[in-house]
């Protein structure tokens, strides 16, 4: 914990070094522990301004709870893996895997009021992703809501399938056989994600509040759909989702 204020643009700077050095740095909420949701979410778009200046820019949008609260992140195009590439493990903290569902939009999402049927309408198909985490924050008594949002859910990297399933005339998603396993070994059943058409209702309309949008050629994610994994030097994660194409991601 520290006496000073909280400055957005200084603790953007640290997680920013934290990712350089492959070193974690004190939570958010240990440093900060009356720190909101909304100056979570500054630092989360401080960080990620800084990354389009760079000319990294937002191609997607994430959709996840944490300790039951939700927690809605962006995806950078440095995040987006090839069908072939291999995850590279090298700068990370902490990565793990978890299997997703990927939402392709072709239709904008944009306002505060949007609905599960403006979802369906919007979302060309609906893939399987295998999720590379990696937490910049840390700490023993573990991650709260505001941490993971400061650190933007966690994103790292994303492997998005092909071949999904048509949701636009009601095609349910919650019970969707799931396998996945990382070097052999099922994860086990992870927390319940909920309905994932609602949470990207949830999204949009999230940052419709802020002024933004759900672009037409962006993807949404949303999971776990199993349990999280940690991932390491040569692991081998295997997806297979019902009515999907099965995904095979490999971390060097």
């Amino acid at each position: 914990m520290t006496d000073a204020a909280l400055d957005p643009e200084q603790f953007a700077s640290d997680m920013n070094r934290a990712r350089e050095y492959g070193t974690a740095v004190p939570a958010l909420s240990t440093l900060y522990p009356d720190a909101t949701v909304d100056d979570a979410y500054v630092i989360q778009i401080t960080v990620l301004t800084g990354m389009i200046r760079r000319n990294d820019s937002i191609i997607g949008a994430k959709a996840c709870t944490h300790e039951d609260q939700p927690v809605f992140g962006l995806f950078p195009r440095s995040a987006l893996m090839g069908s072939f590439e291999v995850a590279d493990l090298s700068q990370m903290i902490e990565p793990s895997a978890q299997p997703v569902l990927v939402f392709r939009l072709a239709k904008e999402l944009s306002g505060a009021s949007i609905t599960e049927a403006d979802v369906r309408d919007a979302t060309e198909t609906v893939v399987g992703g295998i999720e590379v985490t990696d937490y910049r924050l840390g700490s023993p008594d573990g991650l709260r809501p505001v941490d993971a949002i400061a650190d933007n859910a966690g994103i790292s990297k994303i492997l998005i399938g092909e071949h999904g399933i048509d949701i636009s005339r009601g095609a349910g998603l919650e019970a969707l056989d799931c396998s996945f396993t990382l070097d052999g070994v099922d994860t086990g059943v992870g927390f319940a994600a909920g309905d994932p058409v609602a949470s990207v209702a949830a999204l949009a309309n999230h940052i419709g509040s802020q002024g933004g949008s759900l672009e037409a050629d962006w993807f949404v994610v949303v999971g776990p759909l199993r349990k999280a994994a940690p991932l390491r030097v040569g692991s081998r994660a295997e997806l297979r989702i019902q009515g999907m194409a099965p995904m095979v991601m490999r971390a060097r």
